[in-house]
Parts: structure tokens; C-alpha cells; sequence
């Protein structure tokens, strides 16, 4: 059976350095060995497996409108496509304190050294700022490659972008690269780089996040997954706007879908608002569950 673990924390959660500080994390659930969780911050994985990891945490800031930003770090490097940022600071009903909440996810494959692996979630505060906090973290991470079972989760993929690209009202979000291509079924090229193409009648598990820079104050971003120019509607997510329009904001969402049975199969990423945004990023992890 294929290691899976969740790790948490609540309720203050490690303090953030304006360079960045890892988050102070419990073991919540653990099933195989091949997950660990060494002292309050390393992840141990084991080497040449596949893993899918997916994260979300509440920052605490000390002013409201403060966009905080996170990311996975793999042996001390940055993990390409896991980088987010907050939603814009604010003070919900109830608290007294300004939060931002950030979501994110992505598939890596782990070395064969160093043995074993370290990953790491890095918040950062916002430059030059101090005061901000983890408040809540929780990260999830399942083994979706066995080297002695073969599993329809071995075909996965985690496709990156990055770079201020202008995306108009309607049309897809470009890639750059594929980061992580194992198996079958799931296939980007740079030549086409806002198309990810899939096999026929397959089921996959699909989640993205995404940085934008509105350009426009007070003016909210939609973005959400097609599948043969047919939007997913469960994949919508919405960027909240922000007071300043050079300020960068970003969402992520997900869904699970199956593909029809002709062999063209095209997903895509798509800005659903009604006029061209600045995207800064974009970033998709796919996994065949069926």
C-alpha cells in the first residue's frame, strides 16, 4: 500500500522572517513509512517516488491588505509551480486580527539522493515587513508511484508557468514547461503551450493556482478549467480584488472529470473575466485516478 500522511498545526504556527521561515508542523495521520515528519519542519520522503502534495495556511499579518506568499522547497530548492500568494489581508467577524488564507498543490518526484528527501512549506511575509504568522497549516502528501505496484495514479504530471503574460477575456493561460511527466495519458508541448492533451475515457484528478496582476482596483479575477472548450464547473475559482491594481493576487481550485471517448481530449486553464489580465504564474498537477 502507497505511504499517504497529513500534517497540521493550529493556533499559532511559527513566526515568518522577511526571508522566510518554515512552518512548525504535528504529525496528524501517517500510513506507510516511506512519509515522515522529522523534528517540527522537515518532511522526510523516500527516494524515487512520486508524491502528490497539496497545502493550505492562514497567515496572521499585522495590517490588513498584506498579501503574504508560500512555497515548497525540495532539498532546499524551490519545488516549480508550488509558489502562492495570499488572498489580500482582512479581518473576518469574529477575530480582531488581519488574515489571509493561501491554497496550493503539486506533484514531485523525489531523487535517488540525498537520501532521504527534505520538503519544506516557506512562508514569506510581505517584503520588508514584519509581524506575520503562520496561523493554521495543514499539508497532505500521498506516495502516487510504487516502483513494485502498478497503479493508474503512476501517470501524473505537474506543468509550470511563470512570467508577466497579458491573457485576454476568454482565451487559455500559457506553460512553460512540464516539471514532472510520469507514464502515460497526460502530454504538454511548448509548441502548444496552453493545451495539456489527455487520453480518452480516463478520470483525472485536476488542481491549479495561479498569480495575476489585475491592473485594475477593486476588480475580481475568474479563472477555470475546459476540457474541449467546455468549462469544468466545478474548477472555478475567483481571485479577490484588491485596492491596488499593481498588486498581485491569485486563487486555486480543482476538480475531478472524466474525458470523453474521441481521441481529442484538450485541457486548458481560462481566464473567465471579461477583459485581458497580467497572469504571473500558473501552475496545473494532474493525476489519473481511474
Amino acid at each position: 500500500m502507497a505511504s499517504s500522511a497529513d500534517f497540521a498545526c493550529s493556533g499559532g504556527c511559527g513566526s515568518i522572517s522577511v526571508t522566510g521561515s518554515p512552518a512548525l508542523l504535528s504529525t496528524i495521520v501517517q500510513n506507510g513509512t516511506s512519509i515522515q515528519l522529522q523534528g517540527m519542519s522537515n518532511i522526510l520522503l523516500a527516494p524515487s517516488k512520486t508524491y502528490l502534495v497539496e497545502y493550505n495556511a492562514q497567515f496572521s499579518t499585522p495590517n490588513v491588505n498584506y498579501v503574504a506568499s508560500s512555497q515548497l522547497t525540495l532539498n532546499g530548492l524551490l519545488v516549480p509551480g508550488s509558489q502562492t500568494l495570499s488572498f489580500p489581508s482582512t479581518i473576518p467577524v469574529g477575530l480582531n486580527t488581519p488574515v489571509s488564507s493561501v491554497s496550493g498543490g503539486v506533484v514531485l518526484n523525489t531523487p535517488a539522493l540525498p537520501n532521504p528527501s527534505i520538503l519544506r512549506l516557506i512562508g514569506f511575509s510581505p517584503a520588508g515587513q514584519l509581524g506575520t504568522n503562520f496561523s493554521t497549516v495543514n499539508i497532505r502528501i500521498v506516495e502516487i508511484e510504487s516502483n513494485s505496484d502498478e497503479s493508474v495514479t503512476s501517470n501524473n504530471a505537474a506543468i509550470y508557468g511563470y512570467g508577466y503574460v497579458d491573457v485576454a477575456g476568454g482565451a487559455a493561460v500559457p506553460f512553460l514547461e512540464a516539471e514532472v511527466v510520469n507514464g502515460a495519458g497526460i502530454v504538454f508541448s511548448d509548441a502548444t503551450p496552453t493545451i495539456v492533451s489527455l487520453a480518452p475515457n480516463k478520470t483525472y484528478f485536476v488542481s491549479y493556482n495561479f498569480i495575476e496582476c489585475p491592473l485594475i482596483a477593486n476588480f475580481p479575477v475568474l479563472v477555470q478549467l475546459t476540457l474541449n472548450d467546455q468549462p469544468i464547473d466545478s474548477s472555478l475559482s475567483v481571485a479577490p480584488p484588491i485596492e491596488d491594481p499593481n498588486s498581485r493576487s491569485g486563487g486555486a481550485g480543482s476538480a475531478v472529470f472524466n474525458t470523453g471517448p474521441g481521441p481529442l481530449n484538450e485541457l486548458k486553464l481560462i481566464n473567465q473575466t471579461i477583459q485581458s489580465i497580467k497572469f504571473v504564474a500558473g501552475n496545473i498537477s494532474i493525476v489519473q485516478i481511474g
